[in-house]
């Protein structure tokens, strides 16, 4: 469950309506399109905070609304909810139209302390009408508001933030802060909103670039925002405060502010234009699988899982189904028959299309559980085993002479078995470490300060690697081939995934024999581990040591 505070603050033009007044086509208030998106995500507690003025016209619209008469009250009434808040929390303007499938991938997908809907732009100095932030690897790392300046920024605030249940009370704390900003004399300053140290066009993190504007939106995104704008300044808080906020944005998804009715249309139209669940699958497919998965079973595989999700199929059920076939893979390779192979083969192939699906099912109808993650680890390792022992068993099947036969294998079936769980043993153990790291801190700035930043000089340029030694040479020069899409592919396939590994027991098995399949395994699964094992401790070194602090 979520609770949701929607802010009806901003006036049109005229100054006698609220923007979340504005009538979509077919005379639907825009937050009333907004509450009914959020009361069909569960969000059951949905309080609008309004202008006395705007109060009336709001509840004609079917609001629950709380008067407020400026700025100072707005932040008062987050921060008294966020005080007794026992859910995580919306805040967002009440003039914002958008799909709703940006709501849900915050209420159900967003696992950060905060997130904020942004949207990648190239700052122009003639086009900062909007929030600007400065987002890096998906972290926002200084955000603005009308008194509050951002270095360098390459993103801009859509009006949309979500603080989950722990920093509910951070988010009381700060909104209660620029409070007491916003009520004293001179608390707040005006600012220009940019500030220019140095500009790195190659960092786009994980929000994709855009354009804000295109056939639809035009320029909503340049239409100056003349009222308070409380969720803007919560973000500012929130990142001066040491929150990890996070960036969530896509650029075919419509997020965006109207603040008059040409807008209102233009978004509404922006919306229509979209297929959301086209969308909301290509999701469902994971961005940074391997060579394999990504050309020979994703391409696909994402309609199998809208196929299962539309008959009610759960995640847990395909990933039986998966096991279910790789036992049967198992079983044709132990016949010692060519055709047997061959049929064992395709049938690994199946499992595996299925082990993907599994995933993009979850993902698609969000269905998460602990279960699940735990059955589809497990039976990954137990789909393996099975096969080579099948592999082993119609090796010794098979007829001596025939290009089936491969002598006793079970030996290099034990060492590929132990081989593997020692992978994974090593995989597992190296995410836990990643996980137990800090995040980067970012340094605290007080609320009242209008600069973002202490720092006066630009960050060294990144076409040399930081540190010296080589390590870093090693590690920034992994960093760049990144970039060249034959060597992106060559690292995801040397390692050898699940997908690599699969396809390279199909193939040897339908061509070959057991004995061939064993031994290439082992022996690209050695080249693996030491490409692994050394980009690992390469990497430990350009690491800083970690320093516990007392308070």
């Amino acid at each position: 469950m979520t609770l949701a505070v929607v802010l009806a603050t901003e006036a049109v033009a005229s100054g006698s309506t609220p923007t979340a007044g504005l009538t979509l086509p077919g005379g639907v208030p825009v937050v009333t399109r907004l509450l009914a998106q959020l009361e069909s995500l569960d969000v059951a507690d949905r309080r609008v905070i309004a202008r006395p003025e705007f109060a009336a016209a709001l509840r004609e619209a079917g609001c629950e609304v709380v008067e407020s008469k400026g700025l100072a009250d707005d932040l008062r009434e987050i921060a008294r909810v966020a005080r007794t808040a026992k859910r995580p929390m919306l805040v967002m303007h009440g003039d914002v139209v958008a799909h709703r499938e940006v709501f849900a991938r915050l209420v159900y997908n967003s696992k950060a302390p905060a997130s904020a809907v942004v949207a990648r732009v190239r700052v122009n100095d003639e086009e900062l009408t909007r929030p600007l932030i400065r987002i890096r690897k998906g972290r926002i790392q200084s955000a603005g508001s009308p008194f509050h300046q951002v270095t360098d920024p390459n993103a801009v605030f859509r009006g949309v933030v979500r603080v989950s249940q722990e920093e509910t009370g951070t988010l009381a704390m700060v909104a209660d802060k620029l409070a007491e900003l916003a009520d004293k004399p001179g608390g707040f300053t005006e600012i220009s909103p940019l500030r220019r140290l140095w500009q790195d066009p190659e960092d786009t993190g994980d929000v994709e670039i855009e354009q804000v504007g295109g056939e639809h939106l035009g320029a909503l995104a340049t239409t100056p925002i003349t009222g308070d704008d409380a969720p803007a300044l919560l973000v500012v808080g929130l990142v001066r405060s040491g929150v990890k906020v996070t960036g969530r944005g896509n650029s075919t998804l419509v997020c965006e502010r109207v603040l008059d009715q040409t807008q209102a249309d233009a978004a509404q139209r922006a919306v229509d234009s979209v297929d959301e669940d086209k969308v909301r699958l290509a999701a469902a497919v994971k961005n940074n699988d391997g060579f394999f998965t990504t050309y020979a079973v994703s391409t696909y595989s994402r309609y199998i899982a809208r196929w299962c999700g539309k008959r009610g199929w759960t995640p847990n059920f395909v990933t039986a189904i998966s096991m279910g076939i790789s036992v049967v893979a198992a079983g044709f390779f132990s016949t010692g028959q060519r055709w047997g192979m061959i049929l064992g083969a395709f049938s690994l192939y199946f499992a595996f299309v299925f082990d993907c699906v599994d995933g993009q099912l979850a993902r698609y109808t969000r269905q998460f559980s602990t279960l699940g993650a735990w059955l589809d680890a497990t039976f990954d390792r137990a789909k393996e085993y099975t096969v080579f022992a099948g592999l082993a068993a119609g090796s010794t099947a098979a007829a001596v002479g025939s290009s089936v036969h491969g002598g006793d294998v079970w030996y290099l079936a034990a060492i590929a078995i132990t081989a593997q769980t020692c992978r994974h043993m090593v995989d597992f153990a190296f995410g836990a470490s990643k996980r137990r790291m800090p995040p980067e801190p970012i340094p605290i700035v007080p609320l009242g300060t209008p600069s973002d930043s202490v720092l006066d000089e630009p960050e060294p340029t990144k076409s040399r690697p930081k540190g010296s030694g080589l390590s870093h040479l090693a590690v920034w020069l992994s960093a760049r081939s990144e970039k060249v899409r034959v060597f992106h592919w060559f690292k995801k396939m040397i390692v050898l995934p699940i997908g690599e590994r699969f396809a390279l027991i199909a193939l040897t098995a339908a061509l070959f024999n057991a004995q061939v399949t064993f031994i290439a395994l082992l022996s690209w699964g050695g080249v693996a581990a030491f490409y692994t094992i050394a980009g690992r401790i390469l990497r430990s070194l350009t690491q800083p040591r970690s320093v516990a602090v007392s308070q």
